[in-house]
């Protein structure tokens, strides 16, 4: 098994989200999210260290935006015994107010 690197806790979720970068936009759905980032399952994922703009559809929430760069690709997805297709995505800019948002809901689902 993996050691897990990240240094903050994610949960998962199955929540639409919307990825706006240079050359248009495209809606994606987020697998799991933390308070620095998150996966998020795409046909197309961005490059490496490509920045965008994320939109999230949190449920019984309006949607949070936040900046984010890719970190890493999940692109061997050919199979449906593979993992899905995407991106990890580290938040580079992300309001107080949504930051709080997220380490409320991972705090309260890690319980």
């Amino acid at each position: 098994m993996a050691r897990e690197r990240r240094r903050h806790a994610r949960v998962d979720v199955d929540w639409p989200a919307v990825v706006q970068h240079a050359y248009g936009g495209m809606v994606a759905e987020m697998e799991n999210i933390g308070t620095n980032g998150a996966f998020i399952r795409c046909d197309k994922p961005l490059r490496p260290k490509e920045r965008f703009k994320l939109l999230i559809v949190a449920p019984n929430h309006s949607p949070l935006s936040a900046s984010a760069e890719v970190a890493w690709l999940q692109v061997a997805c050919a199979d449906k015994d593979l993992p899905p297709c995407g991106m990890g995505v580290r938040f580079t800019r992300v309001s107080s107010t949504v930051r709080q948002y997220i380490r409320s809901f991972v705090a309260t689902e890690k319980k």
